[in-house]
């Protein structure tokens, strides 16, 4: 490896390798470079925002969403908190369980607005970690406030009768305020005879509440289960049952398949939002394979460095081969200077990639608009990642550098110093 950086520094880099082969050596070098920084910093930033979107999503989302049908449709909420399988685990330690509902139902306003919107009647403490964990992850964005510092009192999550929650962005486009009276009815009114009354109604709104995650805010109402909306018990749209949140929201499946074997209909947290993960991985896939591409093509570049470099030294390989080097062993070498010219890119690429997404990660600066989830850029490095660009980045090097570095050495001794003299001019 020695005599290899040897030939690498005196053959690339220094001023006896000429003006071609040392701006193409820098050029490979950079190109590499740039595509292992650009990969790298790019896919952090990616797995930071999905890391953001998961964080609000479970924020909000239950881990576990279970319901049971009957023989006249699905248990209401009292027959569902008589069941064994619901009291078993709300006694379990480490476990939230709660009852909830879920009621469509459609707004009208003071002014005369009218939207549809996605009721959810929950107990006071699950609005209360709900609360509580939509502040924690919208607070870093907003004010950098640190996790451990934010609370929420439970009187601001103890809904009375007649008083709701309304997402903001819902809100924002029907035009309703805190304190405003808003009308809520029944879907099912809709298909009401003329002039017949429909069941409806009439709630409060206590407070806005805020997740940046559109189903949340654009389309949801939170009211206090067996508080309000009494009226619509009776309702085709209305679904019962009760919803678990783990310590690891990973560890879902063996009390989902333990439900599932008691005849419960279960989601978890991942199939209700299965779509939305689908695009992410696609998204992040489409970005790096499109990435890769361009840094594959700046590593073929050390195939033209290695053949102009070969091409001008064919004199000096064949006195090395003449002098008893071994076609494999100078093949060798020359793999080895390929690979010691990718190292340098890939590390430089590497180290520079990782400090901007550590930087990134440790001093967000706010960039973006209001559209996105976060105004500022975050970055998640992923170690699995980066070990793997590393090996394929080795591997594709050794190939760019072991491709020209055996056909060169496919000539003997004799051929590689004939061909050097009459290349040279020498031959005449």
């Amino acid at each position: 490896m020695s005599f290899a950086w040897d030939l690498f520094r005196h053959y690339l880099l220094s001023r006896r390798a000429g003006s071609l082969i040392r701006t193409v050596a820098w050029i490979s070098i950079s190109g590499v470079a740039i595509g292992v920084m650009a990969l790298v910093v790019v896919i952090s930033v990616m797995n930071g925002f999905n890391d953001q979107i998961r964080r609000r999503l479970l924020a909000v989302e239950p881990h576990l969403v279970a319901t049971m049908p009957s023989s006249n449709g699905l248990l209401n909420a009292d027959a569902v908190k008589a069941t064994a399988d619901f009291q078993k685990f709300r006694n379990t330690r480490d476990v939230q369980t709660d009852l909830f509902e879920n009621q469509d139902v459609i707004i009208r306003t003071v002014d005369g607005n009218y939207g549809g919107a996605i009721a959810r009647g929950v107990e006071a403490q699950t609005l209360t970690y709900i609360l509580k964990e939509t502040r924690r992850a919208v607070a870093p964005a907003v004010n950098s406030t640190p996790f451990n510092s934010v609370d929420v009192q439970p009187e601001s999550a103890d809904l009375s009768k007649g008083e709701i929650m309304i997402g903001i962005d819902l809100a924002r486009a029907l035009g309703i305020f805190e304190g405003d009276t808003i009308t809520l009815i029944a879907p099912e009114a809709l298909l009401l005879p003329a002039g017949e009354a429909p069941p409806f109604e009439r709630v409060v709104v206590k407070s806005l509440i805020t997740t940046n995650l559109a189903d949340i805010d654009e389309k949801v109402i939170f009211y206090g289960r067996g508080r309000s909306l009494q009226t619509f018990q009776n309702s085709p749209s209305r679904i019962s049952g009760f919803e678990i949140r783990l310590p690891n929201p990973q560890d879902f499946q063996p009390i989902k398949s333990d439900l599932e074997s008691r005849g419960w209909k279960v989601e978890s947290w991942v199939d209700r939002n299965s779509s939305l993960f689908y695009a992410l991985k696609m998204e992040k896939f489409a970005m790096g394979a499109f990435l890769a591409l361009a840094g594959l093509v700046a590593s073929f570049s050390i195939v033209t460095v290695l053949v102009l470099l070969l091409t001008q030294k064919r004199k000096d390989i064949g006195l090395l081969m003449g002098l008893g080097l071994s076609p494999k062993r100078t093949r060798t070498i020359f793999v080895q200077v390929g690979l010691i010219l990718s190292a340098i890119g890939i590390g430089s690429g590497l180290v520079i990639g990782l400090i901007v997404s550590v930087l990134l990660d440790k001093f967000p600066i706010p960039l973006l608009p209001e559209v996105y989830y976060d105004a500022t850029i975050p970055a998640t490095i992923d170690p699995l990642f980066v070990f793997g660009i590393v090996v394929i980045a080795s591997l594709i090097a050794f190939v760019s550098a072991w491709i020209p570095a055996r056909q060169t050495t496919r000539e003997s001794p004799a051929e590689a110093l004939r061909g050097a003299i009459l290349s040279s001019g020498d031959g005449r």
